[in-house]
């Protein structure tokens, strides 16, 4: 080919919010500067004239994901358009520094930590994402930031993140903590030309503990700008008793209003991270509270009061294990009205409902401005969040933070593992009148999509396959989704692995979704005949052995993995095999929609039937010939020389086959966050697959079924990095399929086509528009030069040849 780029302009399919938005910015004392973080999607700015958010890391490519995953932003007041962000995923970790917006980056360097070189760590979905700031600029000195760290302490620079000095932040003769949860200075402690000197840091009290697991002090204060620290005097204590482990209260969020100090507290039961169990997402919530520090001019406190909001949401709640007070909920946003002194909004965090309280006397009382769906009002404006599709119920949870704009009282927002809401009419609370929310995720795209197809006929443009929302099809690329796959009730599943159809009627479409979170689904495998607007869930394959009956009793329970599956070219025969990983031992077929069901046989090279106890340990993933209706294809792990199956009786049993002697030696049957190879069987020919191999390369296999041969080669050049392969239309007057794929070809990073098989690549994006961790990539079998991008980090986006008369 004569060229090696062409131009393309590239758009949102949008699903908006979605994801767990884990904090806001609002810059003090300049208007309409307002960013938010997520915790793998990146950051945001707000555009206030075009009234939408504007990504900050659709320039990352996916080898440098490690930027999308944002654990603390900063600004700066001294200079407005300075933004700062701590960002890492492992074993990359960075402080990137922007001085125009965010529309362009620099980075540096964390702190050393050893003799070994290593760097202080840095990760946006690592547990205690939704606390509070970990990094802030002093508020007069642009050349002091402090940086608090997940497993490396309290850290300082006073020359702009060129070079660091560890800080001391411990009891009495206790080890300095290493989890700081959030870190925050008291601007009135400082004053032009004189750095801030009150610092105050939370921790998760490890270090500090007076043994048995108890946590220990959780908030720090200093008054001499880090250089001592002590623990604040009347924290509340921990509730000792019963299950509760880790007792003790860490402390999720600060706010400075004069001489007071708000902290928010929660307290959770140990979850899969233990000491680092203290964010929403790690474990039960089983208490918080709200404290009020009122701090003399040096800094000590004067009182110490707990201003808790009492219990609306269940006012008789106890627990009996312990005693003392409970809520069964944490306490952690604070959001401060700076035009009304003593107004200020406070959230629950893993309350059933999550809740916002209001105050308007530094509170001393309160009273919630939204519970539920009982008090205040909600405009779902973002569909598949409606209540009709969530049992009737709010989606409302992980609420961590919530602010109000500094310069317009009426606006406020807060986060939700679903996104972000505002109001703006925050100010009817001061007359008892009712408060209204909507989403606010205009230009937030950061939804995992793990699978996307787009079939050749009907009025779906696009299969998309969703976590935690489940499915969604969509008939109009540039109208954002209705909603995700309901049954009858609107109910919706959630979280599927893939979907599939025969090419000869794409009408039917079986997916294998979860149940949802409050059970009005169960998991399992669904049916469309209309490509995916109304569907069936088929009969479950029960009796067929012990590890599927195992599996189908945990789909009774809410978001459990139902497996993967596949249909045949005529569209007679489904295969599911069941489960995550998916093994072959719960391999199943049905002729008849799930009337009835039998387990797929597995045969090794040899003619031998596999032995039963191999199966439980066997990846086993499968995938349809497009055309031929009696071929399957099985996929596992080539480690051993045995990656490849093939089935021509219409998946009964499937024999071991082998495969071209250099192919790599890889497992191939990985779903979810494990599936490192894409692989597509080609459209229109008979025994084509076309598989992405990473470093691997782009390899082009064939099933001779009168041989029983797989033959085929790496069609892509050693060094290319193939990460993702879609097929789409071809050149007129070709019957060659047009590639796409994501990767490094020649060098460069980007997304390809190519016209002859993978001899040959242009690339078709830009190096801003790169959209970091690419999930898969299907080409558009209807229109030539389209691809779609699945992202576990900017959503789901398109790509159309720019023609020179557009």
């Amino acid at each position: 080919m004569d060229k090696e780029s062409e131009p393309y302009k590239y758009q949102s399919i949008s699903v908006p919010g979605g994801g767990f938005v884990t904090g806001f910015v609002f810059h003090p004392t300049v208007p309409d500067i307002l960013y938010c973080r997520t915790d793998i999607g990146g950051a945001y700015r707000y555009d206030f004239a075009a009234e939408r958010w504007v990504s900050l890391v659709d320039h990352v490519t996916d080898p440098g994901m490690w930027e999308t995953y944002p654990i603390a932003l900063a600004l700066d007041r001294q200079n407005p358009s300075y933004v700062y962000a701590m960002v890492g995923l492992y074993p990359t970790h960075k402080i990137a520094f922007s001085e125009d917006y965010g529309d362009h980056w620099v980075y540096f360097d964390p702190p050393v930590i050893d003799e070994q070189g290593n760097t202080a760590t840095m990760h946006g979905n690592a547990p205690g994402r939704s606390t509070g700031e970990r990094l802030v600029v002093d508020p007069y000195d642009s050349n002091v930031l402090y940086m608090g760290t997940m497993e490396d302490g309290l850290w300082k620079t006073e020359d702009r993140c060129l070079t660091w000095t560890p800080l001391t932040v411990a009891a009495h003769g206790k080890p300095s903590e290493t989890n700081i949860s959030f870190v925050e200075i008291d601007p009135a402690s400082g004053g032009p030309g004189r750095p801030a000197t009150r610092i105050v840091v939370g921790t998760n009290g490890q270090q500090g503990s007076p043994g048995d697991n108890v946590r220990g002090p959780s908030v720090y204060i200093s008054e001499d700008a880090g250089a001592t620290f002590a623990p604040i005097k009347g924290e509340p204590a921990p509730i000792i008793g019963g299950s509760k482990d880790y007792p003790g209260y860490v402390g999720q969020r600060a706010a400075f209003v004069g001489s007071y100090l708000f902290v928010s507290y929660a307290a959770y039961n140990i979850g899969w991270s233990g000491w680092h169990t203290y964010g929403c997402d790690t474990g039960l919530c089983y208490d918080g509270a709200l404290f009020r520090y009122e701090l003399d001019e040096s800094g000590r406190v004067v009182e110490a009061l707990d201003i808790t909001p009492p219990n609306f949401i269940n006012p008789g709640f106890h627990d009996a294990e312990a005693p003392g007070r409970r809520l069964g909920y944490g306490i952690s946003g604070i959001g401060i009205d700076l035009q009304a002194p003593g107004t200020l909004i406070c959230s629950t965090i893993t309350a059933a409902p999550d809740t916002i309280y209001r105050s308007t006397d530094y509170g001393l009382t309160w009273k919630p401005i939204m519970l539920g769906l009982a008090i205040g009002r909600i405009d779902w404006t973002t569909s598949y969040q409606k209540p009709e599709y969530n049992g009737r119920d709010s989606l409302i949870h992980w609420m961590s933070d919530l602010k109000i704009n500094p310069f317009n009282r009426d606006m406020s927002l807060f986060n939700t593992g679903a996104g972000i809401f505002v109001s703006r009419d925050l100010t009817k609370a001061d007359g008892d009148e009712t408060v209204t929310w909507t989403n606010f995720n205009v230009g937030v795209e950061e939804t995992v999509h793990l699978n996307v197809y787009s079939p050749p006929a009907g009025d779906v443009k696009v299969i998309d396959i969703i976590g935690d929302y489940g499915g969604i099809v969509f008939t109009d690329l540039d109208q954002p989704v209705e909603n995700t796959f309901a049954n009858e009730k609107g109910d919706r599943w959630i979280t599927c692995m893939n979907a599939d159809y025969p090419d000869s009627d794409p009408n039917l479409l079986v997916v294998t979704p979860r149940g949802n979170w409050k059970g009005f689904t169960k998991g399992g495998l669904i049916l469309s005949r209309d490509q995916g607007r109304t569907w069936t869930q088929l009969p479950n394959p029960a009796g067929l052995s012990e590890p599927v009956d195992e599996w189908l009793k945990e789909l009774q329970r809410a978001n459990v993995t139902s497996g993967w599956t596949a249909v045949s070219a005529d569209g007679k025969t489904i295969l599911w095999v069941l489960g995550l990983p998916v093994y072959a031992s719960r391999a199943v077929y049905t002729h008849d929609e799930g009337k009835t069901w039998a387990r797929s046989i597995l045969y090794g090279m040899d003619g031998e039937r596999l032995a039963e106890e191999s199966l439980p340990t066997l990846p086993f993933k499968v995938m349809a010939d497009r055309v031929n209706p009696e071929v399957f294809y099985g996929f596992s792990d080539h480690a051993d020389g045995r990656g490849f199956y093939v089935s021509v009786d219409k998946g009964e049993t499937f024999q071991a086959i082998e495969a071209p002697e250099s192919f790599p030696r890889v497992d191939l049957a990985g779903i979810d966050s494990e599936q490192h190879y894409e692989i597509r069987v080609e459209p229109g020919k008979e025994g084509v697959i076309w598989l992405a191999m990473q470093e691997g390369g782009l390899w082009r296999l064939v099933y001779d079924r009168e041989r029983n041969v797989l033959s085929g080669e790496r069609v892509s050049k050693p060094g290319d990095f193939i990460k993702r392969i879609g097929l789409g239309k071809p050149l007129e007057s070709s019957d060659i399929k047009t590639l796409f794929t994501s990767g490094t070809i020649n060098g460069e990073y980007g997304f390809y086509r190519s016209h002859d098989s993978g001899v040959n690549w242009i690339r078709i994006n830009d190096d801003r528009h790169q959209y970091g961790d690419i999930r898969s990539i299907s080409g558009d079998p209807r229109v030539f030069g389209r691809i779609y991008v699945a992202t576990g980090t900017r959503g789901l986006v398109y790509g159309d040849i720019v023609w020179e008369d557009e």
